[in-house]
C-alpha cells in the first residue's frame, strides 16, 4: 500500500528509496535527500505512522514524499513494496536501514544462544540481509541501463565483531556486509556506487528537534560493543549521534565522486574509545 503526500516532483533526479525509516537516521536520510531535489520512497511495516513522517519531511522540504508499507521479513511484501516504488520512475539510490525490531538486542540484553527461537533467528537474518538481497535485486537492472546508482548499506559493530548473546544480530549484518563487498565489484563498473556504513555508536534523536527516544519504525539504531555483549541504544541514556550529520555522510557517499568511490566506512563520536 502506497500514500502520496507533498507538491510534485520536478523531474530532474532519480528516486531515492529508503528502507527502515523511524524517527531518527532513516528519516534524516530521507529528509537529506529530499532536500537535495529528489522524490522520496519511503518505506517502514507501520503505513499510519510512517505516513506521518511523509507529510512532515513533505512539508518541510517542499518535495514529494511516498510513504510505502514493506514488511522485510516477508519476501512477498519486499516484492510488493519495490513494484510501487519503481512505478515511480528510475531509482537512483536504495539505502537499506531495517533491522529485526523484535530481536533481543533492541531490548539491550544478550540472549542465551541455546534459547534463540529458531523462527526468531530466521526472521532476523531475513530482514538483516535476505531483503536488503530483494531489494538490490528489484533496482539494479534500473540502475545498469541508466549506467548509474547508488546502494547503500546500514551497518553497525557488530559488523565486524561476533558478540557473545547476540548471534542473530551479528550474523544477519555479517552477511549484509559480505552483500555489500560483493554488489560493489560486481557493479561498480557500471557506475554502481554500493557502500556500507557502519554506525559504531548510539543514535539520538536530531539536535533541533524533539523526537522521542523511542522508535515508532524498524530502522538501524541500536548497536552492540564489547566483549560482555551489552546492548547499548535508544534508552541507555545516551543521546548519540545526531542522524541528520549521519545523513550528510549517506549524501557524500552518493555525490562522491567515480575516481575515488568509498566502499565501506565508520562512524562513531569524537569522545568514543575504539
Amino acid at each position: 500500500m502506497m500514500r502520496n503526500v507533498g507538491s510534485s516532483s520536478s523531474g530532474s533526479k532519480g528516486i531515492a528509496a529508503v528502507v527502515g525509516v523511524g524517527p531518527k537516521l532513516g528519516r534524516s536520510v530521507a529528509q537529506k535527500f529530499a532536500h537535495e531535489g529528489y522524490t522520496v520512497a519511503i518505506l517502514a511495516r507501520d503505513l499510519g505512522r510512517l505516513s506521518r513522517v511523509a507529510e512532515e519531511i513533505a512539508r518541510e522540504e517542499k518535495a514529494q514524499v511516498f510513504a510505502i508499507r514493506i514488511d522485510c521479513a516477508d519476501p512477498r511484501s519486499v516484492r510488493e513494496a519495490f513494484e510501487g516504488v519503481l512505478s515511480l520512475g528510475f531509482v537512483e539510490v536504495l539505502v537499506y536501514n531495517a533491522y529485526h525490531s523484535s530481536s533481543s538486542y533492541t531490548s539491550h540484553h544478550p540472549t542465551s544462544f541455546t534459547h534463540i527461537p529458531f523462527q526468531s533467528f530466521h526472521t532476523s537474518i531475513s530482514v538483516s540481509v535476505f531483503a536488503a538481497f530483494l531489494c538490490a535485486q528489484q533496482v539494479i537492472p534500473g540502475m545498469m541501463d541508466k549506467g548509474k546508482g547508488t546502494i547503500l548499506f546500514t551497518g553497525c559493530s557488530a559488523s565486524l565483531n561476533g558478540v557473545a548473546g547476540f548471534s542473530e544480530l551479528c550474523c544477519g549484518k555479517f552477511a549484509l556486509r559480505a552483500l555489500s563487498q560483493c554488489l560493489a565489484r560486481e557493479y561498480q563498473v557500471f557506475g554502481i556506487h554500493v557502500a556500507h556504513v557502519i554506525i559504531d555508536g548510539v543514535v539520538g534523536p536530531p539536535r533541533e528537534t524533539n523526537i522521542p527516544l523511542r522508535g515508532v519504525v524498524a530502522e538501524q539504531s541500536y548497536i552492540v560493543r564489547g566483549e560482555d555483549g551489552e546492548g547499548e541504544g535508544e534508552s541507555s541514556g545516551v543521546m548519540g549521534m545526531d542522524p541528520d550529520v549521519l545523513a550528510q555522510t549517506y549524501w557524500s557517499l552518493h555525490v562522491q565522486d567515480r575516481r575515488a568511490w568509498t566502499q565501506e566506512l565508520d562512524i562513531r563520536p569524537s569522545n568514543t574509545r575504539f
